[in-house]
């Protein structure tokens, strides 16, 4: 029952408690008062009477009708008149009830009347004795009305209070509600702070709740700002800022390995020639200032997309990896009269570049290039050389995907690919579901790497998002797994896109939306953050789940994971290659895993594929794995 039903019905209570106690009290107080009052006016109208028929004892007729007339008045019950034997010369009685009293009141307040008695004189002899009782009807009838009075006004009473209660709970209700709020925002973690209210009594509990927010607040931000640090000291140059190399091979891999990446760009290898030589030339501080400039000018590419990943490898060599580029050439000239500007020194920097595609191992990608780069040393003078490849990659033009896209939209020929997530008994989390559009003239799938940026180029990302969620509905509809689905940012800020999802969401059970998932790329943690939180808090009333995928590439953004009710994070492949011997990004994962179960979010790697990368990871804490290491685990 709510508090101000309980206070309603206290005010009930307490009227009624408050009207049988008055009625009581006042009751016979007024009954005891009229009875006193009965008893005078018997006594004064005995007396009267006796007086008046003493001077006409003689005369029988004239001492009947001054009792009748005495009678008639009809203020009387009872007029007896006795001679000195004490027999009954004349005797009147009026029994008549009041008509307006009910009988049980009658019964439960009697009044008793007693008779009012005068002797009658004949001279000095006693010629008999008078009896007058007077009626008690009008007495009940003061009676009832005052009891209907004093009830009234004890029930308007009770009204205009439960009136004011009423009022001052809804001027009470706003905090009160504010304060409902933010507990069901804390136990969503989400952690809010509200206004404190006028009322003594809430604005200590409102106190007390935004001082725990903010003391919590305060150690995620403070546990925060370590992980942030830990990722600078771990996979960042110190001089130049930029990825080093362990964490760039990961994010490489990634790019050669992720089905629903393009898996077609550029490496680009940079090398400054005889860094030692350059340092002994220029000085320390003048060469560091020279890393950072050429880091500067990589880095400029870093935030454009995530197949731009701009890294220092070692001392004297850089790298940059690029999407598919048009003029690869042209871009490597202008790359190289950039940093040509930098500095006025002959044949000091050096650039080679290949093509790569999906599939393609590290190690060769890496060779090829640095036979490239080695050639570009041998001209003597500032120069890029790119290097060849084999196998060629067929792009069709822009109309063709457009046509293509929309027919695959339109006829619904997408299908999924499922890649497992698994716990560490081989137990299937989810299913991760990848579109996939057959190849038209081959019996072939193409990849969402393939197509999707060709999607987002003719805005049809919307579209294909929720073509993956029809699938994932169909597949719910079929089986008891659990299923996910990868959604744009850009879809998230289409409103007939969420209107279309929110209406296919709610022809599910609640028990069916729990078995979805949606994962959100990891950039747009910190770009659209708004736009998620909003996203996540409509899917948490649904009952859907939502999390972060490729979690990581921007590891500052997990300063405000808190106001975020998200269910699971994808840690990025970038920190899961070779975790096993790479103790700085176990620290770092460590800190990942504490702060999030504390939230009660679930941690799966991403991108696992040996045996030591599994025992390492599940010894870190973490819910669970996807990656090639999946085939062999899952039961």
């Amino acid at each position: 029952m709510s508090l101000i039903r309980q206070v309603l019905l206290l005010i009930i209570i307490s009227t009624l408690l408050a009207f049988m106690v008055s009625l009581i009290v006042s009751t016979l107080s007024a009954r005891d008062y009229l009875q006193q009052q009965l008893f005078t006016q018997s006594s004064d109208n005995a007396s009267s009477l006796a007086l008046s028929l003493s001077q006409q004892a003689e005369d029988p007729a004239m001492i009947e009708l001054m009792t009748s007339a005495l009678f008639d008045s009809g203020h009387f019950e009872l007029i007896r008149f006795r001679d000195p034997h004490k027999k009954i010369i004349i005797e009147l009685k009026n029994k008549e009830l009041p008509s307006h009293v009910p009988s049980w009141f009658m019964q439960l307040f009697p009044i008793d009347v007693a008779s009012g008695q005068a002797l009658v004189n004949k001279g000095w002899q006693q010629a008999g004795a008078v009896e007058v009782r007077a009626h008690s009807k009008f007495a009940y009838e003061s009676l009832w009305s005052g009891v209907v009075k004093l009830f009234f006004w004890i029930i308007g009473g009770g009204v205009l209070v439960a009136l004011l209660v009423w009022a001052l709970f809804n001027r009470v209700r706003q905090p009160i509600s504010q304060m409902i709020a933010q507990a069901e925002a804390i136990s969503e973690r989400r952690f809010i702070t509200i206004a404190e209210p006028p009322y003594i009594e809430l604005r200590r509990v409102v106190g007390a709740m935004n001082s725990m927010v903010v003391r919590i607040k305060q150690m995620f931000d403070e546990q925060s700002e370590r992980i942030d640090q830990l990722h600078q000291d771990v996979n960042r140059d110190k001089v130049t800022g930029l990825v080093n190399r362990a964490f760039f091979m990961g994010r490489l891999s990634g790019l050669l390995n992720d089905e629903d990446r393009s898996g077609h760009g550029f490496l680009l290898l940079l090398r400054l020639k005889d860094l030692a030589e350059i340092n002994q030339n220029l000085g320390r501080q003048a060469t560091d200032q020279l890393l950072s400039q050429i880091a500067t000018c990589l880095a400029r590419w870093d935030d454009q997309g995530e197949e731009w990943v701009a890294a220092r490898l070692n001392g004297c060599d850089f790298a940059l990896t690029t999407p598919d580029l048009e003029n690869p050439a042209e871009f490597v000239a202008q790359l190289l009269a950039s940093l040509t500007e930098l500095s006025s020194m002959e044949n000091f920097i050096h650039i080679g570049y290949s093509e790569f595609i999906q599939g393609e191992s590290i190690g060769a990608l890496l060779a090829r290039t640095d036979a490239a780069m080695a050639q570009a040393e041998n001209q003597g003078v500032i120069s890029a050389v790119a290097a060849t490849i084999d196998v060629a990659f067929v792009s069709h033009p822009n109309t063709y995907w457009r046509e293509c896209l929309q027919q695959a939209v339109q006829s619904q020929q997408f299908v999924a690919a499922q890649y497992p997530a698994l716990d560490w008994q081989g137990k299937v989390i989810h299913q991760e579901l990848m579109l996939r559009l057959p190849e038209v003239g081959r019996d072939h799938l193409l990849s969402a790497g393939v197509f999707m940026p060709f999607a987002k180029r003719f805005g049809l990302t919307a579209e294909l998002d929720l073509a993956a969620v029809r699938l994932a509905v169909k597949e719910l509809t079929q089986h008891s797994t659990h299923f996910a689905v990868n959604l744009d940012i850009e879809s998230l800020s289409n409103l007939p896109f969420r209107a279309e999802l929110v209406k296919i969401l709610q022809g599910l059970s609640p028990e069916t939306r729990a078995r979805l998932w949606f994962d959100i790329n990891g950039n747009s943690f910190t770009q659209e953050f708004e736009t998620l939180a909003t996203f996540a808090a409509e899917m948490n009333q649904l009952n859907v789940k939502v999390g972060i995928e490729h979690f990581g590439r921007a590891v500052s953004s997990m300063l405000r994971l808190y106001d975020l009710p998200l269910a699971y994070l994808k840690i990025d492949g970038s920190y899961i290659l070779d975790i096993d011997q790479h103790t700085g990004n176990q620290r770092l994962l460590k800190e990942v895993v504490r702060m999030a179960d504390s939230l009660g979010i679930l941690t799966i790697a991403e991108q696992v594929r040996t045996e030591a990368e599994w025992s390492k990871l599940k010894e870190l804490g973490l819910s669970g794995v996807t990656g090639l290491i999946t085939k062999d685990k899952l039961k």
